[in-house]
């Protein structure tokens, strides 16, 4: 019986030791993986005529689904670097932690205020503080990296579709141009994504082929999406965007890094039929995207 106390409290404090061991967290558990990059937007009219829209870089930090849960735990994000990032820019609180650095009319403008250099991701979880995790853009000589702007197309039973007359009632089929510039990642981190989206003339985005590390998302691979018959309303205007991502990936503390140089295309598209659900849906839709900077920015999902 004297050895009795001790041993029990032995195993309590192994026990107790175990349990610290599995709420041992580290930021990776917040953070799901960061982008940084710069994107060139494309209107594409219904004419197949195309315009160039701008130019925009940006920063976003994934949380993981357990941080989102939580109500959001990766706070004070921070992006330092060259030009207009020397004094840092702050990352905003949404869901996705978000920035943009404004908008230029060509990608020269936009390597003139945010140079081809490395960026820095700062910010604290529950579980520790990450500073200064590096993000390079690179450049292949005088090239730009990003895509060249993407055409689509649209095709309902076997035929073309005119964007100004979508029929509602059947699946809708997006093809666009090749991925020329897209390949697979010699790290197996993640291979160039495409992405396709799709908005209700309110600005909110409905559909989604799935964002990067999501099972089933489009690789460069890929040359179309099906937007289901049930995400077009009769008689509404929508928006449709596809995007192509050319991307350098790195890891740093287990939180995977991918810098891209993207292009994006958008198309309004018209349905056929009775407008009897929504009085208030304007003529031209609401953007889900601040890429459309040609459209009024509408509410999100």
């Amino acid at each position: 019986m004297k050895y009795g106390f001790p041993l029990l409290a032995l195993i309590a404090l192994s026990a107790c030791s175990n349990e610290q061991e599995v709420d041992s967290g580290k930021p990776a558990d917040h953070a799901d993986y960061v982008v940084i990059g710069k994107s060139v937007n494309t209107r594409q009219e219904w004419s197949g005529e195309q315009k160039m829209l701008n130019t925009v870089f940006f920063a976003e930090i994934f949380q993981t689904k357990d941080a989102i849960a939580a109500g959001g735990t990766v706070m004070n994000g921070v992006l330092t670097g060259p030009g207009k990032a020397n004094a840092g820019l702050p990352f905003d609180m949404g869901e996705a932690r978000y920035l943009t650095g404004g908008r230029t009319e060509t990608i020269e403008q936009l390597d003139t205020i945010f140079p081809d250099a490395p960026y820095y991701f700062s910010f604290d979880t529950p579980d520790g503080r990450i500073d200064n995790m590096p993000a390079t853009f690179t450049r292949d000589g005088d090239e730009s990296l990003n895509p060249g702007p993407i055409s689509l197309t649209l095709s309902q039973g076997g035929k073309i579709a005119d964007p100004a007359a979508i029929d509602p009632d059947q699946d809708l089929l997006v093809t666009w141009s090749p991925f020329i510039k897209g390949e697979a990642d010699d790290d197996k981190i993640i291979d160039d994504m495409i992405y396709a989206m799709f908005g209700n003339c309110m600005g909110q985005e409905t559909v989604h082929s799935g964002h990067a590390f999501d099972e089933g998302s489009l690789t460069y691979r890929a040359s179309n999406f099906t937007i289901s018959a049930s995400a077009l309303n009769p008689g509404q205007s929508h928006m449709l965007e596809v995007e192509h991502s050319n991307m350098e990936t790195d890891i740093y503390q287990d939180i995977e890094i991918i810098v891209t140089y993207a292009a994006s295309t958008f198309l309004d598209l018209q349905m056929t039929g009775e407008n009897t659900t929504n009085p208030e849906c304007p003529v031209i839709p609401m953007a889900f995207d601040g890429g459309a900077n040609d459209r009024i920015r509408g509410g999100q999902k």
